[in-house]
């Protein structure tokens, strides 16, 4: 397999698991609204919203978009990097923000977001290696 190959399954598996990882979060922001576990405190703290809208909605966009894309560009067999690689570049930015925010302001570990977290590092790595390698 080439490299391009290897980079667009690599992608393909981690989106498919980001969006699997943010629909359930998505889904506990409705449904645990009164635990007290780490996890329902990371969702109902002020730093899940953006405006009234939770961030793992936007997460689940996200993903969901990346997954779209890689799509077209298969059907389309025109690989562009450029969008995926700067979204992926951002997603990196937003991670390490809301790290600082769980880890510093919040002083919770929320194993849902650290999986995201890592997705996206691993997004970026993927990324990376595509562009070293090729």
């Amino acid at each position: 397999m080439e490299s391009t190959a290897i980079c667009l399954i690599g992608l393909a598996v981690l989106a498919l698991v980001g969006l699997q990882n943010s629909l359930i979060l998505a889904f506990r922001h409705k449904i645990f609204a009164k635990r007290n576990t780490p996890c329902s405190q990371v969702l109902h703290s002020s730093y899940a919203l953006i405006g009234k809208i939770p961030v793992a909605y936007f997460a689940v966009l996200f993903y969901g978009g990346i997954l779209g894309q890689l799509l077209q560009m298969i059907q389309q067999e025109r690989i562009v990097w450029v969008w995926i690689a700067s979204e992926v570049a951002l997603a990196v930015l937003i991670s390490c923000y809301y790290a600082y925010l769980l880890f510093y302001k919040l002083r919770l570990i929320c194993v849902a977001c650290l999986r995201l977290y890592l997705i996206n590092a691993l997004m970026a790595v993927v990324l990376l290696g595509y562009h070293w390698f090729a």
